[in-house]
């Protein structure tokens, strides 16, 4: 029985790093671990090789892997805080931490919950993450609990260090089925500090709805060349990528470009509209439909009736 246990477990890790492989967390190098750079501003990811065969002795193993950094890195674990356990549940794997967790600075304690969240959700059949402390659900700074996470939960800059995680509750806008309607997605995350959310707001709506009936905007592919603000109104310059559909069926090019100006007005203060740019130039047309040349303001008419009616 065990023998057939670890063959199962090793077969579904095999299935799952080649559909997968688009994830960064499976990429040719296997696992990655996320420790602290020296200065303890922001994450840094180590290739590592589990030798584990079944889940018990894979989150043994990467947890060990957490509290123990290679030279030249810092354990996100500080030596004062104990991980007292681990909980596959319904709904999310449960870490529970020891009460001393709550004396963390908030820079150290969300850099602690992403390390731990970015290495274990690598794991065959973890999808959420929940942290608790003393065995009651982690509270945030608002005295809310934090709810289940994953890998997504936590943005980061490509472009160096963090000073700090900021917090940010997005109301993003995808395309219903027909393309013509929106529809409205909220997502809890953490991002650097040296990020500008109306940035972090695109790059989720580039990376695409989590729920079924909603249709991408965009590729993959497209690119964020700019994002300036400027007197409440925020300049986006995408590269060409931004022009072709993300599929044979594609959402009106109108309905794509207010889910992005509904996407920045709801969620970031101040913004009270949204110009674009595409290679450079504000003159041209998006996706040979819309004139680019304009302030585009929030749209509610775009946004699916009942979802204006219940406020869902």
């Amino acid at each position: 029985m065990k023998n057939r246990k670890r063959l199962l477990f090793l077969v579904l890790l095999l299935v799952l790093a080649v559909a997968g492989c688009s994830r960064e967390q499976e990429q040719e190098n296997g696992y990655k671990v996320y420790y602290v750079n020296t200065e303890g501003t922001h994450l840094v990811d180590v290739s590592y090789t589990p030798q584990a065969e079944t889940f018990e002795e894979m989150m043994e193993e990467l947890l060990g892997a957490l509290a123990q950094a290679p030279a030249g890195y810092l354990s996100a674990l500080p030596e004062n805080v104990t991980i007292n356990g681990y909980e596959r549940g319904i709904d999310a794997l449960r870490i529970d931490f020891s009460e001393e967790y709550y004396e963390l600075s908030n820079t150290d304690e969300v850099l602690l919950r992403a390390a731990v969240v970015k290495t274990v959700s690598q794991i065959p059949g973890v999808v959420k993450i929940m942290i608790t402390v003393g065995g009651e659900q982690l509270q945030g700074a608002d005295g809310q609990p934090v709810p289940a996470m994953d890998a997504d939960t936590f943005i980061d800059t490509k472009e160096g260090g963090i000073n700090s995680y900021l917090y940010a509750k997005l109301t993003l806008y995808f395309a219903n089925e027909d393309g013509e309607r929106l529809i409205r997605e909220e997502r809890n995350l953490h991002y650097s500090s040296n990020m500008v959310l109306e940035r972090v707001v695109l790059e989720e709506l580039i990376r695409g709805p989590e729920h079924s009936g909603e249709k991408a905007l965009f590729t993959d592919d497209v690119k964020i060349e700019s994002v300036n603000i400027q007197n409440g109104i925020c300049t986006i310059g995408f590269d060409g990528e931004a022009n072709r559909a993300p599929s044979d069926n594609p959402p009106d090019a109108e309905t794509v470009l207010y889910a992005v100006v509904n996407s920045i007005c709801e969620t970031c203060d101040d913004i009270t509209g949204v110009k674009f740019e595409i290679d450079g130039e504000s003159d041209g047309t998006f996706r040979d439909t819309v004139e680019l040349d304009q302030v585009f303001m929030a749209d509610t008419s775009y946004i699916e009736t009942n979802q204006l009616e219940t406020g869902a």
